[in-house]
């Protein structure tokens, strides 16, 4: 029962991830946009978003999972070397996870597959949401548990 449970935690980590990195990499397209000039009203927004969400649903969680699983595996292993809170370990997990993922496909494919993370400012981003991702993880996980 406790691995379905952390399985269940860990699916939505995943997909809070999935669904934060799908919003703020929208909005910084839309920002992108906006700096040519160009009109984005609210509701371009939202139907933006919602596109980019369904669009992004066959890559992101794939790779935020396996990014997640090597990164989480990681810091839980340096948890039980080196002390520490779990929280504290799995939000730099999720921190470093992603940007670690992109600029190791950007590296090898010599292009970006998430147009959020071309610029500095969208990796850290990116790197946010894998942070709030680990942190959710953790919470979950240690519900009833002392750290």
């Amino acid at each position: 029962m406790k691995l379905l449970k952390t399985m269940l935690y860990f699916i939505v980590a995943v997909l809070a991830t999935f669904l934060l990195a799908s919003i703020v990499g929208t909005q910084l397209v839309l920002a992108d946009i906006q700096g040519f000039g160009l009109l984005v009203s609210s509701s371009d927004r939202v139907a933006a978003t919602m596109h980019d969400i369904a669009g992004l649903a066959t890559m992101l969680p794939i790779l935020i999972s396996v990014t997640f699983l090597l990164a989480f595996i990681i810091a839980e292993s340096g948890r039980r070397i080196m002390a520490g809170k779990r929280t504290y370990w799995y939000m730099a997990a999720g921190l470093a996870s992603l940007p670690a993922a992109l600029t190791l496909i950007k590296t090898l494919m010599g292009g970006t597959v998430f147009a959020a993370a071309r610029t500095d400012s969208g990796m850290l981003l990116i790197a946010f949401c894998g942070l709030i991702g680990g942190w959710l993880f953790a919470r979950l996980v240690n519900r009833g548990k002392a750290e």
